[in-house]
């Protein structure tokens, strides 16, 4: 392309950070020949300080050369770091005309409120006689009480009564994760102060309260900085606040003081709310001869926070004991419990379980978001055809459907998923679980409880009697259990479970070999999905990468394309790992008359499998490739998750 005739699809980078500096470099390269500096910014996601400092750094070098830049399309992330800095000119991006620029000056929350449609008169005035009871509370937090306004409204509102900007840092895309501020949390925290981004020596601090001033002087006096402000939510800045903390900190270790200095339960608190803002899905905490270890397990991986003396781990055990209802004075057996933990905004299930071993107990928890909500099943990332092939069999009026991969994997999380799909009012749907991992609206759920003597089996056999139209059970695990969801299926019941097997074919040559006839599994089974987790890239500081000729050759048949893909480099935002957060892979077996035939004759699991694939399946492997194609994983991790299949 010769620039200077032509500007087609020229584009800001979809990352605006450091990492994309020489796409920055070949962009204004191109701009100052170009007939017109006219660019897209319609696929920014995020920005970071670096990012802006050199958007701004750019345009500034144009202007020098007599050359205008304008901005065309811009995303929310790249707007929202416009409105925090007020460059709306320098950017050429025009400012927001929505209700909140038209609020008068000096008019009072309640009227904002009104103004922005928030709300009526009825619910202020009900509000106000309220707060006349009330000294010690204002309006805005009365009126989030009774549920007259959300969060947002009200910091919308209070944005607009101070004539500040709104922006959600986390959400829009501009929390620079890397940001040096020198404030400690304890004082964000305390104050409700989210710190963001920073241009020059200027730095953009979200507020929950912009009336308290004093927030902004915190934050001069530690950085020495100007400080412009935004509004934002208190949720908003505590989800924030984990971020940063979880990149600076890494994995904060617990100090080998003694145990007068830190009370057990501090050190216990301090270990849960480390481990919630780290992502933490289970807490490990391990004897050895010498001492302790605590680790984490991070997006599928465990990692070291640090070594705890000895007396001071048995004493966590102990009070992990304690407070999940186990019986301290046994130590030869493995016990059950659960702990309930609050912590001002934290509200998680800590699924307790202890092991003897020849140093002493092992506790592991595992963290349970009670305020997580399930996802909808069109967000769980099936592809269209596996999407389709699920919707027909949890639809169906009867039949069984299983949801099949190793402990960890998210069986539990696509369950929720397509229960809050086929819930209705018209249905009266049960679950059987071990534990109940979260509430759902509209649903009956049981938590078996074996001390007691409600297992499985007596939890299922009950069910059948209180006229079910949906079953879910947590999970198959013998025969009884197997025979009494046969049995639920064939007499009118769609039955949804999970079962330990490697993929979606075995789940049938499981089932037999548990017990049941075969007959009996090819009549009701109606699909499997077999599923893993596949660690997803960091979009901050993926590279793009070329695999070799042998590589593409290998995986082919796969559904590896040839083209860019990418690897994981590391920064703060994923706290150096190259990745954050992860997404499903799926293999939806849909049981076709072929296959029923089949599985009536007691195949081996090979035999179905490969059936399967002709009729349609997608293997883990090949969805996995999938994820790979549109830049959302890695080779390795595919080939980790699907494995040979």
């Amino acid at each position: 392309m010769n620039p200077s005739t032509s500007t087609t699809n020229l584009s800001l980078p979809s990352v605006l950070n450091g990492a994309h500096s020489n796409e920055f470099d070949m962009l204004w390269q191109l701009l100052s020949t170009a007939d017109s500096c006219v660019v897209d910014a319609s696929n920014v996601i995020t920005v970071d300080s670096e990012g802006l400092q050199m958007l701004v750094d750019g345009v500034h070098a144009l202007h020098r050369q007599g050359r205008m830049l304008a901005i065309e399309n811009p995303s929310s992330a790249l707007r929202a770091a416009c409105n925090s800095f007020r460059l709306h000119e320098v950017l050429g991006i025009s400012e927001d005309t929505d209700a909140a620029s038209n609020i008068d000056n000096g008019a009072r929350l309640g009227e904002v409120l009104i103004q922005l449609g928030y709300s009526n008169d009825e619910d202020l005035n009900d509000s106000i006689e309220k707060s006349s009871e009330r000294p010690d509370s204002y309006l805005g937090q009365i009126m989030l009480e009774e549920g007259h306004i959300d969060e947002e409204q009200l910091a919308r509102a209070l944005a607009a009564q101070h004539d500040l900007p709104f922006v959600n840092p986390v959400n829009d895309g501009v929390l620079d994760v890397s940001l040096e501020c020198d404030v400690p949390f304890a004082e964000l925290r305390v104050h409700g102060i989210l710190p963001y981004l920073r241009l020059n020596d200027t730095l953009a601090v979200a507020l929950k309260d912009p009336a308290d001033v004093y927030a902004s002087d915190v934050v001069r006096k530690y950085t020495g900085l100007s400080v412009i402000t935004t509004v934002t939510t208190p949720e908003a800045i505590n989800i924030g606040l984990d971020q940063l903390q979880r990149a600076h900190s890494g994995s904060v270790a617990v100090e080998n003081t003694d145990e007068d200095e830190v009370p057990i339960e501090e050190r216990f608190n301090e270990i849960v709310v480390n481990a919630i803002i780290e992502g933490a899905s289970d807490i490990h905490i391990e004897p050895f001869q010498d001492n302790y270890l605590l680790r984490y397990r991070v997006d599928g991986r465990l990692h070291e926070v640090g070594p705890l003396a000895n007396d001071i781990g048995s004493s966590l055990v102990a009070r992990i004991k304690v407070a999940a209802g186990c019986d301290i004075s046994e130590k030869r057996l493995p016990q059950d419990g659960r702990i309930h933990y609050e912590d001002r905004t934290r509200d998680v299930d800590l699924r307790v379980n202890t092991l003897p071993t020849v140093h002493g107990e092992k506790a592991v928890m595992r963290i349970l978001n009670r305020n997580t909500e399930a996802l909808a099943l069109e967000h769980l990332g099936l592809t269209s055809n596996n999407s389709l092939w699920l919707n027909e069999a949890i639809n169906l009026p009867h039949g069984l459907v299983l949801v099949t991969g190793p402990t960890g994997s998210g069986k539990t999380t696509t369950l929720y998923s397509v229960l809050d799909e086929i819930v209705t009012p018209e249905t009266n749907v049960s679950t059987v679980e071990n534990p109940v991992e979260r509430s759902v609206q509209g649903v009956n759920q049981t938590q078996v409880n074996y001390k007691a003597g409600l297992s499985f089996e007596l939890c299922l056999r009950a069910l059948l009697r209180q006229d079910p139209d949906v079953i879910m059970i947590g999970e198959i695990r013998d025969k009884e259990t197997a025979e009494i969801a046969i049995e639920a299926a064939l007499t009118g019941h769609l039955v949804l479970a999970t079962l330990h097997t490697n993929d979606a074919p075995g789940a049938a040559s499981r089932l037999i070999q548990m017990g049941v006839e075969p007959f009996l599994v090819a009549a009701t089974l109606r699909a499997v999905i077999a599923q893993r987790l596949v660690r997803k890239l960091c979009d901050s500081c993926k590279r793009p990468i070329e695999h070799s000729e042998s590589v593409h050759d290998q995986y082919a048949k796969q559904g590896l394309e040839r083209q860019q893909h990418f690897a994981s480099a590391g920064c703060p935002a994923c706290r150096n790992t190259g990745y954050d957060g992860r997404r499903g892979v799926f293999e939806v077996m849909k049981v076709t008359d072929g296959l029923q035939d089949l599985i009536a004759s007691n195949p081996s699991s090979s035999d179905i499998r490969s059936l399967a694939l002709k009729e349609g399946m997608d293997s883990l492997l090949s969805d996995a490739f999938q994820r790979v194609n549109i830049g959302l994983t890695t080779v390795e991790e595919a080939l980790r998750a699907g494995g040979k299949s």
